[in-house]
């Protein structure tokens, strides 16, 4: 998977980011024909009157319309405030809840390559904190990749927010 499309926002009091599938032509094309193969056997079965074999089919295109939502249109927001990080997936029209999780000490960001093999320099992003207990968890790791460019702007954001909180 290539790096997505980066959007950041610092405002003082918070630090919000986006990131948005790029998808190529090619994969665009493959993944609507296939949905639309699928919904052409579906009614085939079902005027043939197979109708346990179409259930099955339903259920999976449910699952490959979700995938095809996710890689042709998905994108993820994510907010650090003082004390917490909230993030959001999208599948285009339809949105996951937000979730806000709670930052009990300091919170850092580690960059984690996926195909260092290859020599791509993409990566997704780690949150780290504390729990209640004061041990390290990991808060939140992004679906999507950045590129090492963007990285680095968001690095320095986070960086100013860091010391506007620690203040």
């Amino acid at each position: 998977m290539k790096a997505g499309n980066f959007k950041m926002n610092y405002e003082g009091e918070s630090l919000s980011a986006g990131i948005t599938v790029r998808a190529s032509l090619a994969s665009k094309i493959l993944l609507y024909a296939l949905n639309i193969l699928l919904v052409a056997i579906i009614v085939l079965f079902t005027l043939g009157g197979i109708g346990v074999i179409v259930l099955f089919i339903v259920a999976f295109e449910f699952l490959f319309l979700r995938y095809t939502l996710w890689n042709l249109h998905g994108s993820e927001t994510f907010t650090l405030r003082k004390k917490t990080l909230s993030y959001q997936l999208s599948y285009g029209l339809i949105k996951l809840p937000v979730r806000t999780l709670p930052i009990y000490r300091s919170i850092r960001v580690i960059p984690f390559h996926e195909n260092f093999q290859k020599g791509s320099n993409a990566m997704k992003l780690i949150f780290e904190s504390f729990d209640e207990r004061g041990e390290a968890v990991n808060l939140y790791q992004t679906a999507l990749l950045i590129t090492q460019e963007d990285y680095e702007v968001f690095m320095q954001s986070f960086i100013r927010f860091n010391e506007g909180v620690n203040v």
